[in-house]
């Protein structure tokens, strides 16, 4: 997956994802408005994701390490 232009945190990315369900969830957003939030959130997810593995595979590296020291 392509980084975005901007180095966002998890909580960055978190935070704008509730926004958007919150959105969704409004009787007042239109369906034109629905679909592009929706395609947001999409986006938003895959960057989630990404970081988390992302995350993983540090702390797989970093027990690696810790383990052979032993």
């Amino acid at each position: 997956m392509a980084k975005s232009d901007t180095n966002k945190d998890y909580k960055s990315l978190s935070d704008n994802l509730e926004n958007i369900i919150s959105l969704l969830q409004d009787d007042k957003t239109s369906i034109d408005e629905s679909l592009k939030l929706y395609e947001q959130a999409n986006k938003l997810v895959e960057e989630l994701s990404e970081y988390l593995k992302t995350a993983e595979n540090k702390l797989t590296q970093i027990n690696s390490k810790t383990k052979g020291q032993k």
